[in-house]
């Protein structure tokens, strides 16, 4: 076998003089975009090819960076499938990951290695009884996936952990991913949390079935920390090896977290990079939103303080994960995620690596590697934002909690759906091709909101008193909110208030009865014109549901009508619930919602509620990008470079074929654009279509046409 130590001095030798050397300001994961492979080989192919030929395919295809599956977990992680050296290997097989790293760095690609930390064997954890999370009746975890358990982070599971982490670092690795940790929906109730817990608070810990008041909110916080803590002592494992190896974890979702605990705002401090299942689609995609992915990297980017983000996206279909989305889908997912500014992280088994459908990944790996220079520290210069809260999502009762691969655990009430709610209102603002952040719960409390014409709050319902304030002040000094049903009527633990805290600025006060469910109902419009621009029947479909409020100060554009006993039971009378106000506050105007407008947009994507929110967006926060005659399905992002100097129009065009997974995507011809711009335009070019458009100067804008776009352009504005 050799002496090992004396391989390791001579792989960090070849490390060292290899073209990917270190930037001497930069960490090698802040200098570029990263195109990161996960190939699946931990279904027992670790060694399926020789290193050099599984290198050198990975490069031919545009990857720069990977994680590396180096050991084998069929049915959940042991001690049996290591390919690498290690002091708590239960059996010795090849050290692949010693042939592998130096033939990767030859062809520029960075090895991070995953590392799976929260899926287990059950015969490992029967070894290990101590080491198994416990659910609240004393039962260990053992339907991971169907088929195993996970460990606890705060047992003495974590310094095997360690001792692996140390075995890894001893190789020239450039990184360490963790799939996990995580809690569940049910744990962790074992003997080291339970004394952790008393000698951190004092008592027993509560129960999770119940996520609302302040002992929930104590048990999360108590999760989150013990969740940091693991983190905190991961990473000084690492970094006291090693301080250019990367470190990073597969982050919160955009959803309900209680029950795993992975709150990205509060773990970000031990990472390197912030990373997140964005790209992840299954089930009926047609229920998926195409832009889950962006909008995904924009909260990302919202949440990261800077650092790197990355969107994981599956090559396959979910449950499936052994297929293959259409090329058209693939592009799409990775189109949405490098416009919004993150990396991309594509995972697929080796039986799909070679399939046709990876060209499309390898062209676009390739167009990003020629052109990553338009990708490096950009800024967005969307003037109109939209909320995720996940305080709401940890303690509202209409809030869903995800866990893995999008496996839901049901809210305990389907009134106010939370993820219906954002997904609503975020579809409406995106279908209006008005470019839009992601803003969350810290946004409002702590960071600068000035630089947005409009915020839209979709049923924000749980709110702390700081971020009802800061609003208040922010619509006082002429911003515009547009609100919707039970926004800030409950705290930041779920407890319901007497009345909005928002009561001032929304111009409504909250009563305690409920409305709904409107199944075949009606709203009148009040007026015409302005707000209710296109809205000329006299009957508009209600809301499924809407909280009864009562106006103080606000103007009544739309009313709720009387509610019918059957769908033709007649012309309905009105009755005295407003449905859409207007209200003055301050400087600023605030539009409020009080039924579940977002919900129901999910549901049903009326074009009387789609229109709602356009003519919002177009009164608060009118687009920069004006573009004539294009479909609802053509998204626009608008990012800058260099001070505002360049200017990067991202175009994303998901016009299909009426269904999901997206099979063609139909081109778009001769797109006429109007950009507003305060600085002389000296030139206007393409990036995936290269070629020079012709500008046309006009007072405070300019004008330009975008030949043909397939699945995604860059319009790059020198200025």
């Amino acid at each position: 076998m050799g002496n090992p130590t004396v391989k390791h001095i001579s792989w960090l030798f070849i490390f060292l003089l290899a073209p990917h050397c270190l930037d001497a300001q930069q960490h090698w994961w802040e200098q570029e975009p990263l195109r990161i492979l996960d190939l699946g080989t931990s279904f027992g192919q670790i060694t399926y090819e020789p290193a050099a030929k599984l290198a050198a395919e990975k490069a031919a295809q545009f990857y720069n960076a990977e994680h590396l599956d180096i050991m084998n977990m069929p049915a959940g992680l042991d001690d049996q499938g290591f390919f690498f050296r290690s002091k708590v290997a239960g059996r010795q097989n090849e050290d692949f990951l010693g042939a592998y790293v130096p033939e990767a760095h030859r062809r520029g690609i960075r090895v991070m290695i995953y590392f799976n930390v929260h899926w287990y064997h059950k015969k490992f954890g029967e070894q290990h009884p101590d080491w198994r999370q416990v659910r609240e009746d004393g039962r260990p975890i053992d339907d991971v996936y169907s088929t195993g358990t996970s460990f606890c982070i705060n047992g003495p599971w974590r310094e095997w952990v360690f001792q692996v982490l140390r075995d890894l670092c001893a190789y020239p690795i450039d990184g360490i991913f963790y799939d996990g940790p995580i809690f569940f929906p049910d744990t962790c109730y074992c003997r080291y949390c339970r004394e952790k817990y008393r000698k951190l608070y004092g008592g027993e810990m509560p129960s999770k079935k119940v996520h609302r008041g302040e002992a929930f909110q104590k048990l999360l916080e108590f999760q989150v920390r013990s969740m940091n803590d693991f983190l905190r002592d991961s990473r000084q494992v690492i970094k006291s090896i090693n301080p250019e190896i990367a470190f990073y974890m597969n982050g919160g979702v955009r959803g309900g977290n209680w029950a795993t605990a992975r709150l990205n705002r509060r773990l970000i401090g031990e990472q390197d990079i912030l990373g997140s299942e964005g790209g992840f689609l299954g089930g009926d995609l047609t229920r998926i939103p195409v832009w889950k992915p962006g909008v995904t990297a924009r909260l990302l980017e919202t949440q990261a303080g800077g650092k790197p983000r990355v969107i994981f996206s599956a090559s396959s279909q979910k449950p499936w994960a052994f297929s293959v989305l259409p090329a058209a889908e693939l592009r799409l997912l990775y189109a949405g995620t490098i416009a919004n500014a993150a990396s991309v992280w594509f995972g697929m088994s080796p039986s799909e690596f070679v399939l046709p459908e990876m060209r499309a990944i390898a062209e676009m790996n390739r167009f990003l590697a020629e052109h990553k220079q338009y990708y490096e520290g950009t800024r967005s210069e969307a003037t109109a934002a939209v909320v995720w809260s996940d305080t709401t999502a940890n303690f509202y009762q209409g809030s869903d909690a995800i866990l893995m691969d999008a496996q839901h655990v049901a809210a305990q009430s389907r009134v106010g759906d939370l993820e219906a709610a954002f997904s609503g209102i975020t579809d409406a603002i995106w279908r209006a091709q008005t470019p839009f952040d992601v803003l969350d719960d810290t946004s409002l409390e702590q960071e600068n909101l000035g630089r947005y014409k409009a915020i839209f709050l979709p049923n924000v319902a749980c709110m702390s008193t700081r971020s009802a304030e800061r609003l208040r002040e922010y619509v006082r000094n002429g911003g515009s909110l547009f609100a919707t049903f039970e926004t800030s009527l409950y705290d930041e633990t779920g407890t319901r208030r007497q009345d909005f805290s928002l009561a001032d600025v929304l111009g409504a006060h909250a009563t305690r009865e409920m409305a709904g469910p409107m199944r075949w109902d009606y709203m009148r419009p009040q007026s015409h014109g302005g707000l209710l621009q296109g809205l000329e029947h006299e009957l508009l479909p209600a809301t499924i549901y809407h909280v009864r409020v009562r106006p103080d100060g606000s103007d009544t554009l739309i009313q709720f009508a009387q509610p019918l006993g059957g769908r033709y039971d007649g012309i309905p009378a009105a009755s005295s619930d407003p449905a859409l106000l207007a209200h003055r506050y301050g400087k600023g105007e605030v539009i409020y919602a009080p039924g579940d407008l977002g919900a129901t947009i999910s549901e049903f994507h009326l074009a009387e509620h789609l229109g709602i929110v356009r003519n919002a967006l177009a009164r608060q926060a009118p687009s920069a990008v004006r573009i004539e005659g294009a479909p609802s399905s053509l998204e626009v992002v608008l990012r800058s470079q260099q001070n505002g100097s360049r200017l990067l129009l991202h175009l994303i065009n998901s016009t299909g074929e009426m269904t999901r997974p997206i099979q063609r995507v139909v081109p778009l011809e001769n797109l006429h654009i109007s950009l507003r711009t305060t600085r002389p335009v000296k030139r206007i070019h393409t990036l995936m279509a290269p070629g020079e458009l012709k500008a046309q100067a006009a007072p405070g804008e300019v004008r330009f046409v975008v030949p043909r776009l397939q699945e995604y352009e860059v319009v790059v504005i020198e200025r």
